[in-house]
Order: C-alpha cells, then structure tokens, then sequence
C-alpha cells in the first residue's frame, strides 16, 4: 500500500516539477524578447535589409543584373500563356 503513495507522490513532483520548468522556459523566452526589443527598438525597420544588400553588392562588385526571362506557358499549365483557365 506504501508503494502507491510513494508513486501518487512521485507523479505530483513530476507534474509540477515540469509546469515550473515550462513556466521558467516561457518566462526567459518572453525576458530574451523584450531585452532585444528595447535594444534594436530604435533601429529602423529595413536597416538589416540594406546591410545585407550593402555587402552583398560590395562582395559581387556589379549592381543586380536583371532577373532571367520566365516562360509564359509550361507543358503542365498550357493555359498559363493564354491566361484562361480551362
């Protein structure tokens, strides 16, 4: 009979041990979030995009060639050059 108090009590420890773990893994999520938010709060919405391009286009040494030329029907949609559904 000890034995099933034993377990009962085992599985209590477990349940909450892993709702306190959950909950402290949530808590440093959300403190990781609003630490970066006030760090890059007053940085500019497009300022990684343009680095990224900015080395990008130092890297290659060419501004972007143009994209190459998309076909207008394929052998699975043939009504794709007439632009009619079938």
């Amino acid at each position: 009979m000890l034995d099933v108090f034993r377990f009962a009590w085992f599985a209590v420890r477990t349940f909450f041990g892993i709702g306190l773990l959950i909950l402290a893994v949530e808590t440093s999520m959300w403190m990781l979030i609003k630490v970066h938010s006030m760090a890059t709060g007053n940085l500019e919405s497009d300022a990684a995009l343009r680095r990224v391009n900015s080395y990008n286009t130092a890297g290659i040494g060419h501004k972007d060639r143009p994209g190459a030329p998309v076909s207008s029907g394929s052998p699975s949609r043939p009504h794709a050059s007439t632009g009619r559904e079938p």
